[in-house]
This record gives C-alpha cells, sequence and structure tokens, in this order.
C-alpha cells in the first residue's frame, strides 16, 4: 500500500466515522406519535391571583362550605379559608388564598386574600 492509497483509506475511515457520529446525534428525543400525551402545563393550572372583592356577594350571610367554595371560585383563589376574630394570624401568606373574616355567629363580614 503506498502513500497515496493509505492516506485516501485514511480519509474514507474518517469519512465514515464522522457520517456515523451525525446519525447518531439527534436534537429531538421526543418520538413521532400521536400516542403520547403532550406536556403538562402547570401555569395554566394554578390561579394568578386572588380577588377578594369578587366575593363580597356573600357579606352578611352565614358561612357554610358550600358558600366558602362558591366565594373561592368567583374570587379565582386557590384556597379559601374561614377566620373568626379569635383565630391566631397565619403564619404564611399565599396571595392565591382568600381570607373569609366570619364573627362568632358564623355571619361574613368580610373577604381578603392573603
Amino acid at each position: 500500500m503506498n502513500w497515496l492509497q493509505c492516506t485516501r483509506f485514511t480519509f474514507g475511515l474518517l469519512l465514515g466515522a464522522a457520517g456515523l457520529a451525525g446519525c447518531q446525534m439527534r436534537g429531538d428525543v421526543r418520538p413521532l406519535s400521536s400516542e403520547l400525551a403532550p406536556p403538562p402545563r402547570f401555569a395554566e393550572s394554578m390561579p394568578e391571583e386572588c380577588r377578594s372583592t369578587e366575593a363580597r356577594f356573600a357579606l352578611g350571610k352565614q358561612v357554610d362550605a358550600q358558600l366558602l367554595e362558591q366565594m373561592r371560585q368567583r374570587a379565582g383563589a386557590r384556597s379559601a379559608r374561614s377566620v373568626l376574630p379569635t383565630d391566631p394570624p397565619a403564619r404564611d401568606s399565599d396571595a392565591t388564598r382568600l381570607n373569609v373574616d366570619i364573627e362568632a355567629s358564623g355571619r361574613i363580614v368580610g373577604a381578603r386574600c392573603g
């Protein structure tokens, strides 16, 4: 084997190896199939804000679980809780939580977020 043949042989090997390496690198790792579910969308499932003014339709009414849930939904809050004046302040602040202030008798006197 002379120098020219050896160079061509080496060049052919390098070209073949580069071609195979290019086939192995794929940018898209998801299989192309309609059977797979789309990736989850977490941003849409969580409320962005709590609007306590939307829950004030219930002022003066007696609190119950159904009314509390209705207030939560209208306010766009992730959670809701009733708060008595004697309850200790919450240790955590959550901008997507609706706090419903009630009297000892159960009458709703206020609604606020936090």
